[in-house]
């Protein structure tokens, strides 16, 4: 895994949702990848979203860094294209 120090999935609307989903969370909690379910683009209706806690690498280029999985700490949530919209425009109204 690379440096998990900012969660770049949390700002989007997928992710926000996830989140929620999957709340409680610790600090150190990422997700950490997102996809589609479906071979084409119009069976893209449900989305997979995994996210995991990260440890600090004790050692190595990333030292110091979030940056190690720690095992048995994966979540998965799934989250459906119109759930996504509806948190897309919640987040545009409270931020206006």
């Amino acid at each position: 895994m690379s440096d998990m120090e900012k969660d770049v999935f949390a700002d989007t609307a997928y992710g926000k949702l996830a989140l929620k989903k999957m709340q409680p969370v610790p600090a150190n909690f990422r997700l950490f990848e997102a996809g589609w379910l479906g071979e084409q683009p119009k069976d893209w209706e449900v989305m997979e979203v995994k996210g995991a806690e990260f440890r600090r690498a004790k050692s190595g280029p990333r030292k110091g860094r979030l940056a190690i999985k720690i095992r048995g700490t994966e979540r998965t949530v799934y989250v459906t294209k119109d759930q996504i919209k509806e948190e897309a425009v919640g987040n545009e109204t409270t931020s206006q």
